[in-house]
């Protein structure tokens, strides 16, 4: 059986990154800061990027500015981050420190990342502006924003990778038939998860359509911005279909394939609905959103639990710092 471990001795591990961890760090802190920028613009009372004096307004109302201290804050957290995953210090940190936070950016970035290169072909294909009209932003604060989170994604995976193939190199090695079975003892919890996890997905395509119908997230109103949603779909189903994959640990395949889908359903699943109520338009929120993000988010958390579970030996409990 192989079991999950920190990976070399301190006296083994590497120096300093290569030079392509390194570019991909610096790259994503870069991609960061027209973001915070914008943000410290805002929280100082400036409204650039308003496209009139109703956006502007927005923009400096109490509950914007909440927002942007909060995903200001969460920006910063993000180069930290980055910097931990690529530099030999971040090997030092407690494994929940590292792969918690990665794991809940990915929940965030992940519809993102695959929803906003369909999302424009889309929108190509039918015509007219990804940008909804009146929304009180001028377009380039769209592709500032979104483009940024979009490489942000990408390199955050990309450092995690590497961090991870450093710190737990049997994970990449592991077999279906490796899983440990003391998840399958909660089997039948699982399966209930894994079907709310899909109804919450299929809810999800259907919101790509008809969005901000039938009770979705406010604000969703070019075939752009509904592409996300069934990103966000997509995504979540993957997960419902490979955790459960885990639990029956069938076949001689490696687990990286099944794990990383379930990583990443499993995480949009928990932070794609307390996002659309966050960042709902005009702060409106229906019943049928609350009701439905709350059961995705723990249906997400159950999943979630039964993935780290299925590993021979969960990080948290094999760590040994040097």
């Amino acid at each position: 059986m192989i079991t999950v471990r920190e990976a070399t001795p301190a006296a083994t591990r590497p120096g300093a990154p290569g030079r392509v961890r390194t570019v991909i760090c610096w790259v994503t802190i870069a991609s960061c800061l027209p973001y915070l920028v914008l943000k410290v613009f805002w929280l100082f009372g400036n409204s650039v990027g308003a496209a009139d004096a109703q956006g502007a307004a927005e923009l400096l109302d109490v509950r914007h500015l909440v927002g942007d201290v909060v995903t200001a804050g969460m920006e910063l957290f993000a180069i930290a981050l980055v910097l931990a995953l690529t530099y030999p210090w971040g090997r030092l940190l407690p494994a929940w420190l590292v792969a918690g936070p990665i794991w809940l950016a990915s929940g965030l970035l992940a519809p993102i990342a695959l929803g906003l290169p369909l999302g424009l072909a889309a929108q190509a294909f039918v015509g007219g502006s990804a940008v909804p009209a009146d929304n009180g932003l001028l377009g380039w604060v769209y592709v500032l924003v979104y483009g940024g989170f979009a490489v942000q994604a990408v390199g955050l995976l990309a450092a995690f990778l590497g961090h991870a193939r450093e710190r737990w190199p049997e994970v990449f090695r592991m077999r279906m038939t490796h899983l440990s079975g003391t998840a399958s003892r909660h089997r039948l919890r699982t399966m209930i998860a894994a079907t709310i996890a899909a109804g919450y997905a299929a809810i999800m395509v259907a919101w790509s359509v008809t969005a901000p119908d039938w009770g979705g997230p406010a604000g969703f109103e070019t075939v752009a911005q509904k592409t996300a949603l069934l990103a966000t779909g997509l995504l979540v189903l993957a997960g419902a279909i490979s955790v459960p994959a885990l639990l029956r640990r069938r076949g001689d395949r490696r687990v990286v394939g099944p794990f990383t889908l379930a990583w990443l359903g499993t995480s949009v699943a928990v932070t794609a609905g307390p996002t659309h109520i966050a960042l709902s338009n005009n702060g409106s929120i229906s019943l049928i959103l609350v009701t439905v993000s709350l059961c995705a988010t723990l249906s997400g958390l159950l999943l979630a639990h039964t993935m780290i579970r299925a590993l021979p030996a969960a990080p948290r409990e094999t760590e040994r710092r040097t």
